[in-house]
């Protein structure tokens, strides 16, 4: 019962499903002590500061002088929205930190970090740009929001940063300061430190955009140190006692402490009193040796054993001492104030004064050092049985216990590195002796998934060679050995893939399915989506989703949302061509809605669904809601810095600009695609994608040669057999050999039609057909084609297509709103005496309505004006419905 209590509300980790796991006492303001004296002058300069609209408070003094008390006791006057974040060594990481950072300004407001933290839980760290031009943008909108919402101009948020001292990176102070060099009225930061940070902290004193607290003005005074003794802890004291001891401390928050919990019970304090002196240092360690000694047996050797846990919990407590009434003793600990903070208010976690616990493990390392291999195991252990692998390892790393962290690393490895653990996962490994890590299969395959799942096809194959190699030490018949081989060829599969060797990658996902337990549902998703790609890949579709489906159906079993999205990415690259317009919007925005609602995984290809997903509702003529969908996908694209998504997205958004009339744009697009090609961060069949856009752009300018020359650079020429995987190409030639005036463009148009036709891929078909049209083809193809395309909602096709020398002309001046009506009316078959009746109006206005209908469709014909009309999609939607 008490480990279920643990796994829902003690454990101190936010665990939303598949969430990064951040650690929730970090963000707690810890509790002011009882008896802490308060400083009212202190606060009121805080107050002040803030009043003033200065974008920073500097606490800075050595430790034990009362920082993090006095910031936590202005925490609790605030009436503004506050958050806190207490730092440690371990946040020094880049990721790790602005991870921390955004989820802590997260609690500010919810809108706070929406794009950000998905991406940093996915393990990808944006360029620093991005990141803070986001996070700034964040900061405004939502400080703004808050004072519209409550009508009046609002204090800013605060944001605490306690123990700043622990990042040195220069990157983490970056984007410190970048937070105060662009200062956003909606964000205060108090940093509380031991040392000034490496900050233009003169420039920010010079422009009165400081309030600082240091530890002069943190010494107590005399009447402060007699409030602490005799008010706060009870001892009787003679004035000349206080004194000396005021001086001889120096009104040191922590020493007075020590001297107070040294004095209780004391036979003599005025000789105690005489006898103290020396360094800070001195005194410091005099004392706790002094508290410690007056400390019973057991609960020193308590002290000492729970010193290495960064925080401590009764139950985490007994695992690591072997005692059962740790909870109890930690009460204990606090009531008697001996240097223990609590992180909750329910009594469950605390943890030590930094200072006093770096004294305690000192003296343990001293004294019991061979003990804390035992404890950090223990540690380790009780973490792995609360279901928090992460800080497992690294107990059992500081334990110094190789076989045990390669032993937690095996079995919990993937879902740590589909739960956003990837940083993190690679810095374990790395930390193993270099044997371990080469006779390991396992460690290798993850790192491998780790290059391939961000986009890092470079860096895979060294760790696919080195767990090749170690595979040859297991029996090869052996139910592991079989499921290595499987999970190590399918990584070739996707490998082989991006190298643009569809053949081979079929093969290899093949034989990697083949070889998978059927009770081994990891081994069925990551297996499946290498078989459901390399199928798409060759163009055998019907297969390929069977393939994706089975992929999403294993992962969705074993909360793996990461490769749901990439399967999802992929299933949504098929029904595209395939024109299953309806069902990829219904199953991308509900794995989207998943995975951001609720799994808040990363989102490695979430950039390429919205990519899809706002192709559909350009072909819907959704033009807005098309762009929006695209531009957030770029956005979450860059933020993850996953490249074949970025490219991917700016090929379509290259697109939409060509098509609303913005060539500069779209050339913009296509530069910033090709220069993530050029760098080889995304698979063959993208480039060929952005081939496709590229001849489009050219065509649209006239510029025929150049376009000529970027199509036979793809080796696919108008005479080589259409196919699944040359469509994008052929279609291409198409249109320029209707620009060139080719007279073989309708009989590639034939060809291509025949092959659509005969692998059921209507979206390449309705492109055909409206481009057979302008070819030769006549009102028939374009018909045939508005057939097609209606069921899923095709419109915008029929509205934008190249506007080539051939084609049909589009509409130089646009139809009225009368004329509108009465293009309406003539499709649906009336005389003109029933449409004047219908509009109210004489048979001579609508003969003059006629006349300009047919005059801005070039037409002679009621028959040809409607068939025209819709071809041009005015006879599809309404006026109003058009974003465009």
């Amino acid at each position: 019962m008490w480990e279920e209590k643990i796994s829902e509300t003690a454990h101190g980790e936010i665990g939303l499903s598949a969430m990064h796991t951040l650690l929730l006492p970090k963000f707690h303001r810890p509790l002011p002590p009882k008896r802490a004296v308060v400083r009212p002058a202190l606060l009121a300069r805080l107050h002040a500061g803030l009043a003033a609209q200065r974008p920073l408070t500097l606490i800075a003094a050595a430790a034990g002088y009362g920082k993090t008390t006095l910031a936590a006791q202005w925490a609790s006057q605030l009436t503004t929205p506050a958050t806190w974040l207490t730092l440690e060594p371990a946040d020094d990481d880049p990721l790790r930190f602005a991870t921390y950072l955004v989820a802590a300004l997260q609690r500010l407001h919810p809108s706070i970090g929406t794009n950000l933290l998905p991406v940093l839980r996915a393990g990808q760290l944006p360029p620093e740009h991005v990141l803070l031009t986001t996070l700034l943008n964040d900061l405004d909108a939502a400080h703004a929001l808050r004072a519209t919402q409550q009508q009046a101009a609002q204090d800013p948020f605060v944001c605490f940063l306690d123990d700043v001292h622990a990042i040195q990176q220069p990157q983490n102070l970056s984007i410190v300061q970048a937070l105060l060099s662009h200062p956003s009225p909606g964000l205060h930061l108090v940093l509380v430190t031991r040392e000034d940070p490496a900050l233009p902290l003169a420039r920010l004193r010079a422009r009165a955009q400081l309030t600082e607290v240091r530890a002069a003005d943190l010494r107590f005074s005399e009447a402060e140190t007699t409030g602490l003794l005799c008010t706060g802890m009870g001892l009787s004291l003679a004035s000349h006692d206080l004194a000396s001891l005021h001086k001889r401390t120096e009104g040191w928050a922590v020493g007075l402490q020590l001297v107070g919990l040294s004095l209780q019970d004391h036979a003599d304090p005025a000789a105690f009193v005489a006898a103290l002196s020396g360094s800070h240092r001195f005194i410091l360690d005099y004392l706790t040796e002094e508290v410690l000694a007056r400390q019973p047996a057991d609960r020193q050797q308590f002290l000492l054993e729970t010193s290495l846990l960064t925080r401590l919990h009764g139950a985490l407590c007994d695992a690591v001492t072997g005692r059962n009434d740790s909870a109890a003793l930690l009460e204990e600990l606090l009531r008697a104030n001996l240097f223990i903070i609590p992180l909750d208010d329910e009594g469950r976690w605390y943890r030590y004064h930094q200072l006093f616990a770096e004294l305690l493990q000192h003296k343990l390392r001293r004294e019991r050092g061979a003990c804390m291999p035992t404890l950090h195991r223990r540690a380790s252990e009780w973490y792995e049985r609360q279901g928090m692998p992460a800080t497992s390892i690294e107990h059992a790393l500081a334990a110094d216990d190789e076989p045990r962290v390669v032993t937690l690393l095996t079995a919990h490895g993937w879902h740590l590195l589909t739960r956003e653990q990837t940083p993190m996962l690679a810095q374990w490994i790395q930390a193993l002796p270099e044997a371990a890590r080469q006779r390991s299969p396992h460690l290798n395959t993850m790192m491998v998934w780790r290059h391939i799942l961000h986009g890092a096809y470079q860096q895979a194959p060294p760790y696919l060679a080195a767990a090749h190699r170690a595979l040859a030490h297991l029996p090869p018949e052996s139910s592991a050995s079989r499921a290595l081989q499987a999970d190590i060829l399918a990584l070739q599969a996707f490998l082989a893939q991006v190298q643009g060797q569809p053949s081979q990658a079929l093969t290899l996902a093949e034989q990697a399915r083949s070889l998978v337990p059927p009770e081994h549902t990891r081994l069925q998703a990551s297996t499946s989506l290498a078989l459901g790609v390399a199928y798409r890949v060759v163009g055998r579709c019907d297969e390929a989703i069977e393939a994706l489906e089975a992929a999403l159906h294993a992962a969705q079993a074993i909360d793996d949302h990461v490769t749901a999205i990439v399967v999802v990415a992929h299933l949504a690259l098929i029904w595209h061509p395939l024109g299953r317009l309806h069902r990829l919007i219904a199953t991308a925005e509900a794995v989207i809605e998943r995975t951001e609602t609720i799994s808040r995984v990363a989102p490695l290809m979430i950039g390429t669904i919205h990519a899809v997903i706002g192709q559909v509702y350009y072909e819907w003529n959704q033009v807005a809601k098309a762009r929006h969908m695209l531009l957030h996908g770029l956005q979450m694209a860059q933020l993850s810095g996953q490249t074949t998504s970025v490219a991917y997205v700016s090929i379509y958004l290259a697109r939409v600009a060509q098509e609303t009339g913005d060539q500069q744009a779209a050339a913009r697009y296509l530069r910033e695609a090709g220069d993530v090609l050029a760098r080889g961060g995304a698979p063959a069949w993208v480039r060929l994608d952005w081939i496709a856009q590229q001849v489009a752009l050219l065509v649209a300018q006239g510029k025929l040669a150049e376009a000529e020359a970027s199509l036979r650079e793809t080796g696919i020429t108008p005479e080589t057999p259409v196919s699944y995987q040359s469509d994008t190409i052929h279609l291409a030639w198409l249109r320029w050999q209707i620009a060139s005036r080719q007279p073989q463009a309708l009989t590639l148009a034939q060809r291509i039609v025949q092959s659509a036709e005969a692998q059921g891929r209507n979206g390449s078909l309705i492109q055909a057909l409206v481009l057979g049209a302008k070819a030769g083809g006549g009102q028939a193809w374009l018909i045939r084609a508005r057939q097609l395309g209606e069921p899923e909602g095709y419109q915008r096709i029929f509205m934008a297509t190249e506007r080539t020398p051939n084609a049909t002309p589009a509409l130089i001046e646009p139809l009225t709103e009368r004329e509108h009506d009465v293009l309406r009316l003539l499709a649906t078959g009336l005389t003109y005496a029933q449409i004047a009746e219908q509009l109210i109006v004489s048979i001579n206005t609508v003969r003059y309505h006629v006349k300009g209908v047919y005059g801005k469709l070039g037409v002679e014909k009621q028959m040809q004006a409607v068939e025209r009309g819709r071809a041009l999609g005015l006879l599809s939607y309404s006026p109003s419905d058009n974003e465009s």
